[in-house]
């Protein structure tokens, strides 16, 4: 009786330390998971900021080719002709604002002569009416 008592008591803490290996195994196996899923989210923000260091460096040199251009049509046409060309968008400008200030005036006229062609309409439709009715 002794005997069973103990083998069931050795069984038991058999059972429980075969337990806590198994959580503990599933636990690892979690782990390991996220661990590799981590390193793969590194591996993709890695590459990711290498590429952006790229286009960073290429925005770069375009940005400094483009400066350098500007510089050198600056020095050979001078800032007279900048200010030229300037003063001609300002000029284009005023043109196109003149044109859209006759156009809305056209509109508006347009708009006005369309309402009093509709009310004398509504009139004449009125005085049809009344005509068929009688």
């Amino acid at each position: 009786m002794l005997n069973a008592i103990g083998c069931l008591i050795l069984a038991a803490v058999v059972f429980t330390q075969w337990n806590k290996e198994s959580r503990a195994e599933d636990t690892m196996t979690q782990l390991r998971v996220e661990v590799a899923a981590a390193k793969q989210l590194a591996d993709s923000e890695t590459k990711r900021a290498a590429d952006l260091e790229r286009d960073i460096a290429v925005l770069k040199q375009s940005f400094e080719a483009t400066r350098l251009a500007a510089v050198a049509a600056q020095k050979s046409t001078g800032t007279s002709g900048i200010q030229g060309q300037l003063d001609e968008a300002r000029g284009q400008i005023e043109t196109w604002k003149t044109s859209i200030a006759t156009r809305d005036a056209r509109i508006q006229d347009l708009e006005s002569d369309l309402t009093a062609t509709r009310r004398r309409l509504d009139e004449a439709i009125v005085k049809l009416k009344q005509a068929g009715a009688r």
